[in-house]
């Protein structure tokens, strides 16, 4: 099959994008793609791709210093390109004896009462409305699940206060529903009320738009510079998801992640 590694990779994006995925879902692609592409050469005939040529790629990963996490990462998008080459133009090089090195286990870390209660205090803002808000984002982080993204794309009728359930817009246009905790339900009310400010979206800009991921994570940012152990988005999510499984098992006698 006569074609280009630079055209073969713009189809590969292509079809990604056909198939709906998120902008940032796109971007990580071409992101941790393209070293690859670049070192093969954007005008290498996809016909021309070797078992070598793919070997010298992933040592040359290997030989930057990258944490296991990142390094697993690339290689997963790479082997991720060559299966979709493979399948769609028989190229010759085949990526199931790829390997994808497995970070190591974490000990997820739960915060106590007390980090929670300084998690609290440290949200600060210049008004009292977006002090509010900010404190509502985070306890939807802890109580709740959500992701930066899913933050921002909160809509107010999405809220059932009454049944304290709400609707989220994950990844892949994916939508569910999650619980209200008792800390949110309260911060969300109070903000609901003292915003100067009327949308169809839950949390807004100091300027009444729209709030940005990045907005969200300059906040994260700014609280874990104030406190002294970790935290950060991610961590909030964990924490959700531990003390979901806790609480699963305290009621249940077992841990029913689709209850």
């Amino acid at each position: 099959y006569t074609m280009t590694l630079d055209s073969a990779f713009k189809k590969f994006i292509l079809t990604k994008r056909l198939k709906g995925l998120a902008e940032k879902s796109i971007r990580d692609y071409e992101d941790f793609i393209q070293p690859m592409v670049k070192m093969f050469g954007s005008d290498t005939e996809i016909a021309d791709l070797t078992e070598n040529m793919v070997d010298d790629y992933l040592l040359s990963l290997y030989e930057k210093p990258r944490s296991v996490a990142t390094l697993a990462t690339y290689i997963r998008n790479a082997k991720i390109f060559l299966r979709w080459m493979e399948g769609k133009y028989s190229i010759d090089v085949s990526a199931s004896n790829i390997d994808i090195p497995k970070p190591e286990k974490k000990y997820v870390r739960i915060y106590s009462q007390e980090e929670i209660l300084a998690i609290y205090r440290a949200v600060s803002a210049e008004s009292e409305w977006m002090v509010t808000r900010n404190r509502a984002i985070i306890f939807l982080m802890l109580d709740s699940g959500l992701r930066q993204n899913e933050i921002c794309t909160l809509l107010v009728s999405d809220i059932d206060f009454d049944k304290r359930i709400m609707k989220v817009h994950g990844k892949g246009k994916k939508e569910r529903f999650v619980y209200i905790g008792d800390n949110s339900a309260k911060l969300l009310k109070k903000y609901f009320e003292i915003c100067p400010y009327k949308s169809s979206n839950v949390f807004i800009g100091r300027r009444g738009k729209e709030l940005t991921t990045d907005a969200v994570k300059h906040l994260i940012h700014k609280i874990s510079k104030s406190l002294p152990f970790e935290f950060s988005s991610h961590k909030l999510r964990h924490n959700f998801a531990t003390n979901f499984c806790i609480d699963q098992y305290k009621q249940y006698g077992h841990m029913d992640v689709y209850r």
